[in-house]
Parts: structure tokens; C-alpha cells; sequence
């Protein structure tokens, strides 16, 4: 790199100097800067990003990038270890934050200081978790996250943002306490929080811990705590029984805001579920994929019949989330197999979310609520504006050419496939199936009231909004057409990065610490 700045330390630097932008930004309102010049700062930090993210990628198609902070040993300092599939989640957070970021203001929120602080400390939180290769600054960036979403929540300063953001934020403060405890405990028995080192647990490379405060083996102490991990990671997920936090908290939000969590939010949650298991432990136990398995079902249920039943247009795209979440929670059971399904939805989920949540968001703007009763024919104004909605519609469901369809194709292939082995995964495709029937009955009701219900009031759109729902709508198809091209070059080498180049992502981590 330019100025002899290793692009190892390009993950690093990314999240701090979007940290440090969040804090310059409350100083620069002290001293008051102009709002204009304040908005164009925090964007040249995000455009950082994007591109440092860009150049992280690829570079990690090469191998395995790390730089550890301060210089210290990896046991000792905090490691940034990036292999390609954490690469392809950063670059897909980067690049949507990015996009996001000029609704923020057009859309119901004005856009000021504290906002665009927030905001730079999310998308740092976002990028710190997948960027880490250190066990106890995950938790640390999933703090970063957490506070600045609760911020975001609440940004809207009604009394419903504020119950919003009370109920997700006490959730998010015992969640947290579990993971800090599973990260305290592994401590504990490993006597190091790097992971490419608590991989080498069963190895002889192994030399510290051996689970010295603990009766049971060291493989059982490992298996408890990742297990105590996944419960406090299912709340960031939005399974059963930890998702209800998440369609007032989606709905309050700037449409901008519930978008981009929308995208990657729950995306994250399940990157870290991946990471832990498949580079800590090499493979995801049964009883875990069990657990997955029966919650990601009732979640596909849940969120299924809240599409059904709600009667506000915000509540059904968040439902839309919490029934996504629930494919993806399955996909994540079904082993190896099921870790490029994981990626396709998250890649779906970035361009067919926000879609979703522009569209709608408009619409409430426009109406002044989004209450169904409200929005008859509010998308009659405008062409772009109904195909975006019923295209995002579309892909919930899981309709062709839609990216999400594809996703949702790759995931019943790969039940049936395992069907030969394992009776039981027919009740999983019956209940997959029910989802999309249940979105499709949702999704029926949402599009007849506010697309083919006429109207005398017709608002017209900004013509920035039209142009964002034009692109992400030619984008969800785009990707759907052209699936198999993006499988093959992105989706399946970033899924084989985490899978099959573990022992990369260890030998890595054991020459920083020099053995």
C-alpha cells in the first residue's frame, strides 16, 4: 500500500478510524461546523471503508491476512485475522453501509451529528466482529453495534422508539453478559481468547490451559461454552424465542437504518455462530444443529403468520426478517453443505431487505402512518415504486428469477439431498414450504392494499428514492438471473475459505505468536 502501510492492518485501522470518526463528529458539533461539511466528512469515512474492504477482499483470495494490534503477541494483543469468507462479509456490509447512507435525512430522519455518529459506530461494530480474530473484542464489537443500534432505535424520539429501544437494549445487555461469560470461561480453560489458537485445542500444538478449572474434558468445557455463545447470538439472529425485539425496533426505525440491519444485521450474528464452530471446533455438533433446526421452524412459523396477520406494512417486512432468519438458521444446520446457503441468503437478504424497507418506508412517510388501513394505493404514484415492493414481495416468497428464490432453491436442494440419510429433514421441507405460503398470503394483502387499491391521494417520490428502488429492484433480479456465476465466484470460494482452509486460518494465527 501507498506510505508502506501493510494491508494486514487495513481491518484494524478501518474499525478504529470509523470509531475515532464517531467521536470527531459529537467534537466537531461543539464547535460548530457546518452540518453540510459534517455529513460529507462521516461519507469520506465510509467510502474508507467500502474501499479498504474492497482491497481486503482481495487480497484475502491470496491467503489469509492478520495484524496483530500494538505489535504484541497474538495471545497477548488483539488479532485482526481475516480469511476470505470474513472478507465477503465485510465487503458486503461496506459496500451496503455505504449505499445506505444518503437516505438517511430523505427518508423521515433528519439527518444530524448524532446520527451520523451512531451510524459510523455501527458500521465499525458490523466490521469488528467480522474482522476480529480475537474471542473477547468480538464481544467488544458487538458492544460498539449494540449501543449504536440502540441509539438509532430511538433516534426517531417518540415514546414507541424509546419502548423500542428499552426492549431490545435490556434483551441486548443479558445477552451480552452470557457472551462475556463464555468468552471469561474460555479464558479459563484455554488460557488464551485468539482463535486461530483455541482451533489447536486437540493438537500438540496445543500448550496453554488444558482446562485446569474444570472437571470435564477440555472438548466438553469447549462444546459448553460455544453452546452458552449461541444462546446469547440467537437474540442478534432473531430466532425463537429471542426475537421480539425486532418488528417494533425495525418498524420505529429510519427506513435507511432498517434496512442496512435488515441486511447484514442478523447476518452478522450468524457469521459469528459459523466462525465459532467451524474454526474452534472444525464442525457444527449435532445437538447444536438439532437446536438450530427445531427454532429455525418455529421461527419460519412465527414469522410466517406475522406476515399473515399484521396489520401494519412496517410489522410485515420485519416479520419478512424474523422468517428469513428461520431459513437461515436451518441452512446452518445442515453442516458443510448448508454454509453456502448461509451466504446466498445474506447475500439476498442485503439487496432484497433494504429494497423492502425503502419502498414501505416511503409509503409510511407519504401517509404519515403504516397502519394497512391507511395505505390504500399509496404506490399508485409511481411505476418504480410498485415494481420495487412487488419485486422485494416476490422474493420473499421465493419466486423466480429473484435473488432470494435462488437462495431458497439452494436450501430445499440441499434437504432433499440430505433426506437420503436422514428421514426426518422431510418435516423441515414441509415447514419451508408452509413459510412461503404463508408469505405469499401476507404478502397478497400487503400488495392489494397499497398497490392495486385506488386512491385519491397519490404522492409522488423523491426522485433519489425511485432511483434507489430502481437499482436494488434490477439488482434482486440481476443476481437471481446471473446466481450461478455469483455462486461460483463469490458464495463457494468464501464458503470453502471457512470450510475446508481452516488449517490456513490456524497456521496463520501460531506464526503470529511465532511457534
Amino acid at each position: 500500500m501507498p506510505g508502506g502501510l501493510p494491508v494486514e492492518a487495513l481491518p484494524a485501522l478501518t474499525v478504529y478510524l470509523l470509531i475515532g470518526g464517531s467521536f470527531t463528529l459529537i467534537l466537531f458539533k461543539a464547535l460548530k461546523v457546518r452540518a453540510s461539511i459534517l455529513r460529507v466528512y462521516s461519507g469520506l469515512y465510509l467510502v474508507f471503508a467500502a474501499a479498504s474492504a474492497l482491497l481486503i477482499y482481495l487480497e484475502a483470495r491470496r491467503g489469509v491476512l492478520i495484524y496483530v494490534v500494538g505489535g504484541f503477541p497474538s495471545l497477548i494483543g488483539i488479532a485482526y485475522e481475516v480469511d476470505l469468507f470474513s472478507a465477503s462479509m465485510g465487503l458486503i456490509i461496506a459496500v451496503l453501509s455505504l449505499a445506505m447512507y444518503p437516505l438517511l435525512g430523505i427518508l423521515d430522519l433528519n439527518l444530524n451529528e448524532y446520527t451520523m455518529s451512531l451510524y459510523l459506530g455501527l458500521v465499525a461494530g458490523l466490521l469488528g466482529v467480522t474482522y476480529t480474530g480475537d474471542l473477547f473484542n468480538s464481544f467488544v464489537m458487538l458492544e460498539v453495534f449494540t449501543i449504536s443500534m440502540l441509539g438509532l432505535i430511538a433516534a426517531s424520539n417518540t415514546v414507541r422508539a424509546y419502548k423500542a429501544a428499552l426492549r431490545y437494549g435490556l434483551l441486548a445487555f443479558v445477552t451480552g453478559l452470557i457472551y462475556f461469560l463464555g468468552a471469561t470461561l474460555m479464558y479459563f480453560a484455554v488460557g488464551a481468547l485468539n482463535m486461530g489458537y483455541i482451533a489447536t485445542w486437540n493438537t500438540r500444538l496445543f500448550i496453554l490451559g488444558k482446562a485446569i478449572y474444570a472437571s470435564l474434558p477440555l472438548e466438553s468445557v469447549i462444546l459448553f461454552i460455544l453452546i452458552l455463545m449461541t444462546w446469547s447470538l440467537i437474540a442478534e439472529e432473531a430466532l425463537v424465542p429471542l426475537h421480539f425485539w425486532l418488528p417494533e425496533a425495525y418498524s420505529v426505525a429510519s427506513p435507511a437504518i432498517a434496512g442496512l440491519l435488515a441486511g447484514v444485521g442478523e447476518a452478522v450474528g450468524y457469521y459469528l455462530l459459523l466462525r465459532l464452530y467451524y474454526t474452534l471446533y472444525s464442525a457444527i455438533p449435532e445437538p447444536v444443529a438439532l437446536m438450530l433446526r427445531v427454532l429455525g421452524m418455529i421461527t419460519i412459523i412465527v414469522g410466517g403468520f406475522g406476515i399473515l396477520y399484521s396489520d401494519r406494512l412496517l410489522s410485515i417486512i420485519s416479520y419478512s426478517v424474523i422468517l428469513d432468519s428461520g431459513y437461515i438458521a436451518i441452512a446452518a444446520s445442515l453442516g458443510p453443505s448448508g454454509v453456502p446457503v448461509v451466504l446466498a441468503y445474506v447475500v439476498a437478504h442485503a439487496v432484497v431487505k433494504p429494497l423492502l424497507f425503502i419502498t414501505s418506508g416511503w409509503a409510511v412517510s407519504n401517509r404519515g402512518g403504516d397502519k394497512l388501513g391507511d395505505l390504500q394505493g399509496v404506490f399508485r404514484g409511481s411505476r418504480i415504486m410498485q415494481l420495487g415492493f412487488v419485486t422485494g414481495a416476490v422474493a420473499v416468497i421465493g419466486i423466480p428469477p429473484t435473488v432470494l428464490f435462488s437462495a431458497k432453491l439452494e436450501l430445499y436442494i440441499n434437504l432433499f439431498n440430505a433426506m437420503s440419510t436422514d428421514p426426518s429433514l422431510l418435516l423441515l421441507l414441509i415447514v419451508a414450504l408452509l413459510g412461503s405460503g404463508l408469505a405469499l398470503a401476507g404478502f397478497i394483502k400487503a400488495v392489494s392494499v397499497t398497490v392495486l387499491s385506488y386512491s385519491d391521494n397519490i404522492g409522488k417520490p423523491r426522485g433519489v428514492v425511485e432511483a434507489y428502488v430502481l437499482v436494488f429492484t434490477i439488482i434482486v433480479v440481476a443476481l437471481g438471473v446471473a446466481y450461478s456465476i455469483m455462486a461460483q465466484g463469490f458464495i463457494e470460494p468464501a464458503s470453502q475459505s471457512l470450510i475446508y482452509e481452516r488449517f490456513n486460518y490456524v497456521m496463520k494465527a501460531l506464526s503470529a505468536i511465532g511457534r
